[in-house]
């Protein structure tokens, strides 16, 4: 049987290895709580950090979408505003352009007129002239009948001085006036050729009159068409962009559960009996 000293020795040893094995445990379960309260504090500090990274890139993506909206808008604006400004353009050059053909339309009437006219009194004036040309001859041709008549009248007076009777007055008569008859007749046929002639140089004067009216007339401009009017610029659409998906909030981080166990009464009596009781034994105590 072991002596007290032995008992004590081997109780005080197993008291030390309990109260040691404790602060052991409590030591483990006191770093294992600490390591999971700095575990879960940088959780909660990165998903703040993740949760305002997530808010920065939203409002980035909200403003960028906002400033997409505008370059657009200012692109299809001023596209739109460019294509008006050519519509109004086309439309001022369109009416420029009739606005000119006008004028030279109504100039070419103008001029067509003046050459009708023109024509008119050129024609009047050659129809008046070949008038007085043929009124010329046949006042000629009334002189020329009045010579003939004083000359036969004469003649006939020189027949009857003579004296003669008879057969030889009749036949010197015949003479004369048989040279008369065919003066008259050189006469008739003179007017019958000034008359022909006469009516042929006033149908050339109305025919060249014609063609200067034909050539007028081919000079006279079209009447002028306004062009169609241009296409009216359209509006330009739009493309769709769409807003940036709103975030939402991950789930909060949850603080981890300590698995270390702590060491109560009942555990520190029960090291500090077994403590005691290897003790007691490694100094050969017994229990028989």
């Amino acid at each position: 049987m072991a002596d007290p000293l032995t008992i004590g020795l081997g109780l005080g040893m197993g008291v030390f290895s309990a109260i040691t094995g404790a602060s052991s445990q409590n030591s483990a379960r006191a770093a294992e709580q600490a390591r999971i309260n700095a575990q879960f504090k940088r959780d909660k500090q990165l998903y703040r950090y993740n949760w305002r990274t997530t808010q920065r890139e939203f409002n980035y993506r909200t403003r960028e979408t906002d400033i997409a909206r505008q370059n657009q808008n200012a692109n299809i604006n001023y596209l739109e505003q460019t294509a008006q400004r050519d519509y109004q353009y086309n439309l001022a050059i369109r009416d420029f352009d009739y606005a000119n053909q006008v004028r030279q339309y109504n100039e070419s009437e103008r001029i067509y007129g003046l050459q009708r006219q023109f024509n008119a009194q050129a024609e009047a004036e050659a129809q008046t002239s070949e008038e007085r040309r043929y009124q010329e001859i046949l006042t000629g041709m009334a002189f020329d009948q009045q010579d003939m008549v004083v000359k036969l009248l004469q003649e006939e007076g020189a027949v009857a001085a003579k004296g003669v009777s008879g057969r030889s007055a009749a036949k010197e008569l015949g003479s004369v006036l048989a040279s008369y008859g065919r003066n008259q007749a050189i006469v008739a046929e003179s007017l019958l050729s000034a008359n022909k002639e006469t009516m042929a140089n006033r149908r050339q004067i109305s025919l060249e009159r014609k063609g200067a009216d034909l050539a007028a007339e081919a000079r006279r401009m079209l009447a002028p068409l306004k062009a169609p009017a241009p296409m009216a610029p359209l509006k330009m659409p739009r493309a769709t962009i769409l807003d940036p998906l709103k975030p939402k909030k991950p789930p909060k981080p949850i603080k981890g559960t300590n698995t270390v166990p702590g060491a109560s009464g009942l555990a520190i009596a029960n090291n500090f009996i077994t403590s005691g009781l290897e003790a007691y034994k490694m100094f050969g105590g017994s229990f028989t």
